[in-house]
């Protein structure tokens, strides 16, 4: 049965054609407001706050951006102004082309409302500022969301008759156009479950009304499984989004295997992908989170494991990963394998980087000194390092974590008697299972196998 399959993956990969992409100028959107624009209250802030289904709705041309600070008012005299916050100077940093302005839930608290008189003036300063920015953004002003809280210090008549007439009159002012997300929240108590913040439904609605400001067009939107845009890779369904400032990307399969196995690559998406269109086919997700610059550094390890717990957390991917090593990704595979073996079903390398003073060497200065500047260590201390895959085996062996492993034996680049041969002799002296395939006369290009039949049967066995 398996032999089967492969063979139709096989067949699939061959025929498969290769899309091109073309990297364009994105605009630049953000949307700045209190909590309900960030998104508390919300299981997953990060696909389904109203910024995020919003740059979600416009596509890969845009790149939407959540300002949002929980408990701030425009009232520069309100318990938390927006403009004494870090994220409001992150506006300016982001020069954006579109601003979403959404305040007025906040400022209309009793202890804030009774600097009611102060109110326009400071959102009209609050313009003023974002106006004289170079980026010249076309700003839209929001109606707050209806507020169903019927005892507090927030209440929904405050915002109707109090808020929302002076948002109106300053947009009238400067001529700014209304999104009214008042209007479009309203009848929606079931999707406010704390009667302030809306849930994912609601927040979808607000993001409509946003996407109609912009386009002048209305659109039928399906709540995504993952953040961020999504489009086609393969013929499968693709999300590209930004994790701690990071990209990555979500492949997701026709049909899921229980449990929700997956193979994660933290380098190089898209290339060579012969196995991972063929671990789509069999119900694998392929996941890519871009850690490739940062040379397996201790922060490339952190980041990797707050990312692996979102996609544990928020996704419901399985506990044990296939992890994906080409080239320098085999720096960040290994070394967080190795600090977390319970976490790794098993490894594929390909061409890895084993020993960073092979590849990039002294010899390629620019990426050596961002090597060192990256994990903060002077030339001297390079005698002592410790931080290479070829040095931190025992953890995976002890773990019996298997490793398949594919190299050149002609590669110029990352020289297979520099770095994979010495990780898998000393893996196998320390009993660890692992198995070569090496390609004769093959250079660092290309990955991977024409037929990747051995790696997946690998894969699956593990």
């Amino acid at each position: 049965m398996i032999r089967t399959l492969l063979l139709a993956v096989w067949l699939m990969f061959m025929l498969a054609p290769a899309s091109l992409a073309v990297e364009k100028e994105k605009i630049k959107v953000a949307c700045i407001g209190n909590s309900i624009t960030f998104g508390a209250g919300l299981s997953n802030q990060a696909r389904d706050s109203y910024p995020a289904v919003l740059g979600q709705m416009l596509g890969s041309g845009y790149d939407v951006r959540n300002f949002g600070v929980s408990g701030t008012t425009v009232l520069s005299s309100g318990d938390s102004p927006y403009i004494n916050t870090r994220v409001y100077k992150q506006v300016f940093d982001f020069q954006p082309d579109i601003i979403f302005i959404k305040f007025g839930t906040n400022d209309s608290k009793g202890g804030n409302w009774k600097h009611k008189d102060e109110f326009k003036g400071d959102m009209q300063a609050m313009i003023d500022v974002f106006s004289g920015m170079d980026s010249k953004p076309k700003i839209y002003l929001c109606l707050p969301a209806t507020c169903y809280i019927e005892k507090g210090s927030i209440k929904d008549s405050v915002i109707v008759h109090g808020v929302i007439p002076r948002i109106r009159e300053v947009a009238e002012k400067n001529r700014l156009e209304i999104v009214d997300m008042h209007a479009a929240t309203s009848g929606m108590r079931e999707h406010f479950p704390d009667k302030l913040h809306p849930d994912r439904v609601a927040s979808l609605e607000m993001a409509k009304c946003a996407y109609r400001a912009m386009t002048g067009n209305s659109k039928e939107f399906q709540l995504q499984d993952f953040p961020g845009v999504k489009t086609k890779w393969r013929g499968y369904d693709k999300y590209d989004f930004e994790f701690n400032g990071r990209k990555a990307n979500i492949v997701a399969p026709a049909k899921p295997l229980p449990g929700k196995p997956w193979i994660w690559r933290p380098a190089f998406f898209g290339a060579f992908p012969a196995v991972d269109i063929a671990m789509l086919a069999l119900g694998y997700h392929v996941v890519h989170y871009d850690l490739a610059f940062l040379y397996g550094s201790p922060r490339s390890q952190e980041l990797g494991t707050l990312f692996y717990n979102a996609m544990i957390k928020y996704y419901g991917f399985s506990e044990k990963v296939v992890l994906e090593g080409f080239s320098r990704g085999g720096l960040f595979a290994v070394d967080w394998a190795a600090a977390n073996p319970e976490k790794v079903s098993c490894i594929y390398l390909d061409a890895p980087v084993c020993d960073i003073t092979s590849w990039p060497s002294r010899e390629r200065t620019d990426l050596w000194q961002e090597f060192l500047q990256e994990w903060n260590i002077k030339e001297e201390d390079m005698k002592n390092f410790k931080g290479n895959p070829i040095d931190n085996l025992k953890p995976l062996a002890k773990a019996k974590i298997p490793i398949i492993a594919v190299a050149g034996d002609s590669d110029k680049t990352v020289p297979y008697d520099e770095n994979l041969e010495i990780l898998a002799t000393r893996y196998k002296k320390l009993r660890g299972e692992i198995e070569v395939i090496i390609k004769e006369g093959c250079d660092h290009h290309p990955h991977s196998l024409d037929a990747p039949a051995p790696i997946i049967k690998f894969i699956l066995n593990h």
